[in-house]
């Protein structure tokens, strides 16, 4: 039996504002929202996908993540640019300061019932 046939996805609806947001030159700050509302899913997290050289895909950074109120960024993301506010079980947003070309990119929200890497999964399954 498939693996995937045993997989159980959650119903849970996100939803994240602005659609689209666009930086003016001198613009200091850019501020994300996200909000889902729903008890079960405790962890909030932000990624970021920019397009590598000559249009090809890219993997997903992670920023960092909420759990409740207590924000953990990512160290390539550790500076003061990045921060994360809010909470994870109602409205959180990603806030970026002193804005720069390199920032463009599309960024992401997801919530999670728990931090387990699915890495480990994988690798206990194979």
């Amino acid at each position: 039996m498939s693996l995937l046939t045993d997989v159980v996805l959650s119903s849970l609806k996100i939803q994240q504002s602005p659609e689209n947001l666009l930086i003016r030159p001198g613009q200091q700050e850019a501020r994300l929202e996200c909000f889902h509302g729903d008890n079960s899913f405790p962890y909030m997290l932000w990624y970021r996908h920019r397009s590598a050289a000559g249009g090809q895909p890219r993997d997903m950074d992670l920023i960092g993540l909420l759990h409740y109120e207590n924000a953990n960024v990512e160290k390539t993301f550790a500076t003061e640019r990045f921060n994360i506010t809010g909470h994870s079980k109602g409205r959180a947003q990603p806030t970026i300061s002193n804005m720069k070309p390199a920032d463009s990119a599309e960024y992401f929200c997801a919530a999670r019932s728990t931090v387990c890497p699915l890495l480990l999964l994988y690798k206990k399954l194979q």
